[in-house]
């Protein structure tokens, strides 16, 4: 099978590079719309975290990384979400920088 790297490769070399590039960019759109999306998403599940505790979701997790809160079902779910934020917000990180060139 074929790497993408190879499929794009044969794409430039029958001169059709252009529409690999548009094509490329465009799926890169939709998996950015996805995150931002989800990243919303967690976001309003955040918020009753945020409010039943009198803090935000970074002071949680750098209490919880410390050790200081308990590990009840309530901090690990609320963990779990801002984990998630965390890593929609990496993968838009990355594709953005590489759709901005």
């Amino acid at each position: 099978m074929s790497t993408l790297i190879e499929k794009i490769q044969a794409m430039e070399n029958i001169g059709a590079g252009y529409l690999a590039h548009q094509a490329l960019q465009k799926l890169i759109h939709l998996h950015l719309q996805k995150y931002e999306k989800q990243i919303e998403e967690v976001k309003r599940d955040l918020k009753p975290f945020e409010r039943r505790y009198g803090m935000s979701s970074e002071e949680c997790h750098r209490q919880f990384m410390a050790g200081e809160l308990d590990d009840v079902a309530d901090f690990m779910e609320w963990m779990g979400l801002y984990d998630d934020m965390q890593l929609y917000r990496e993968r838009v990180k990355a594709l953005r920088a590489v759709v901005e060139e």
